[in-house]
């Protein structure tokens, strides 16, 4: 039977190659019992036991799980998984496939509208995942006990594992919360301190951070500016406010209105560099500490630790988000899922958890793994700071909004809209116009007012 297939993937300028658009699905009402349409729910009761059991059978002795799967990625840090999840069970083969991010995404939703030369277990990035999450052919993880494995994650972590059901069909296991990136030696020179909860307690909100710029400024003799570009303010303030589009229905409320009267004002101000993120000038002027913060997730591509190790401080910000996060999925015409969800189990465990931020610097998704690993965990690539109280802090305050396909999307043209509104000396209403229209092109099944 010809599955349902990735409904909520209408963006024909992306995919009109690879897509043929399916129209958009009402979401399933609530009473509904979270089982595949295909599936009756006695089999998938009993499937659902059938994992666990195997599941919990292979924790008690790792060597007796045996077998091979395939694990598709888009990330080389996969290898760190892989490799971990190897120690534990030596006898099951992971025919781990990596692939460039730029043909990932058409790879993978090919393969699965094809149902030919599908892996068992695959990665989604968060900027696309939710665009997946609601096809039939994305198993519901609720099989292998989903709800026990992540009790102890944090809310937002939770809310991100799901379709626009309810229902489980990714596993993510790094926060990636975002933070106020800094160097401490530029920081005790224009600002007095590189404490990282003084420098916090200076940049409690945007009219704030102008200000202190405007000063660091003035007195490096506008050598010195202390916010990199207008765009990574929405890194800072978007997972705190309501998102812009909810049940396909698009609402800009005075929060967002409001962004961009502080971008504005910041572009406009000399605390302002305006160099792109990502960039080189960028990275280099950071590094060289001309410009004293950058917005940047607990991952990152962009410190020069020959000059700056030791050097570096994290901030907490006024408003919290994340970027980045991976979520971890099983084919659900895989007849492998035994194998996919002792994967899973495992790295949803605390051993994995603390493992991970130990040997690889990934902050838990698990908040109970981050607290209890806080107390006395210091860094000495960031001057001694205790690196992981500091992405707790940032943890708790992240809202536990569950993400759809719009999410993440929508903020990103917003962004786009505002920033380059405001370059083109736009007012707001412009603005708002030109994100619209790029968003009714995406998704023209979005209401409008």
């Amino acid at each position: 039977m010809k599955k349902k297939l990735l409904s909520v993937l209408l963006s024909a300028a992306m995919l009109a190659a690879v897509l043929a658009g399916c129209g958009s699905s009402a979401p399933a009402p609530a009473e509904s019992t979270g089982n595949d349409a295909s599936v009756p729910a006695a089999e998938s009761s009993q499937a659902a036991e059938t994992g666990s059991e195997e599941t919990e059978a292979a924790q008690a002795d790792p060597a007796s799980l045996e077998g091979e799967f395939t694990y598709w990625t888009y990330t080389d840090s996969a290898n760190n998984l892989v490799n971990a999840f190897n120690e534990k069970y030596p006898n099951v083969k992971i025919d781990l496939q990596v692939f460039g991010g730029d043909e990932y995404k058409t790879k993978i939703l090919t393969a699965l509208q094809s149902g030919d030369n599908v892996p068992d277990v695959f990665d989604l990035e968060e900027n696309y995942m939710y665009e997946f999450l609601d096809s039939d052919l994305i198993a519901d993880l609720s099989y292998m006990n989903i709800e026990e494995l992540t009790k102890d994650f944090y809310d937002f972590q939770v809310a991100g594992m799901k379709d626009s059901t309810g229902k489980f069909k990714a596993m993510s296991f790094q926060s990636s919360p975002v933070g106020f990136w800094y160097l401490r030696d530029a920081c005790e020179e224009w600002l007095g301190t590189s404490d990282p909860a003084e420098i916090s307690a200076m940049l409690t909100d945007w009219p704030t951070i102008i200000a202190k710029g405007e000063e660091v400024y003035e007195k490096s003799n506008g050598t010195v500016q202390l916010w990199p570009n207008i765009a990574e303010m929405v890194k800072v303030d978007a997972f705190s406010f309501d998102p812009l589009v909810r049940d396909s229905k698009l609402e800009i409320t005075d929060d967002w209105i409001g962004m961009i009267d502080n971008m504005r004002t910041m572009y406009n101000s000399k605390a302002n560099a305006e160099l792109g993120s990502w960039s080189s000038e960028w990275a280099a002027a950071w590094n060289d500490g001309k410009i004293l913060f950058r917005v940047m997730p607990s991952w990152d591509f962009f410190t020069d630790w020959d000059t700056n190790k030791g050097n570096v401080g994290i901030a907490v910000p006024f408003n919290a988000s994340y970027e980045g996060v991976t979520g971890t999925c099983v084919y659900n015409e895989s007849d492998k899922k035994d194998l996919a969800a002792a994967f899973l189990a495992y790295i949803a465990s605390d051993d994995f958890q603390k493992l991970n931020l130990e040997k690889y610097n990934q902050v838990p998704a698990s908040k109970k793994v981050c607290d209890e690993m806080a107390e006395g965990f210091t860094s000495e690539d960031f001057g001694g700071q205790n690196l992981l109280a500091t992405y707790s802090e940032i943890c708790d305050k992240i809202v536990g909004i569950t993400p759809d396909k719009f999410t993440r999307v929508t903020q990103n043209k917003f962004q786009e809209a505002a920033t380059n509104g405001i370059k083109e000396g736009k007012d707001n209403d412009a603005i708002i116009d030109e994100f619209k229209k790029k968003l009714h092109d995406m998704y023209p099944e979005v209401v409008m007012d």
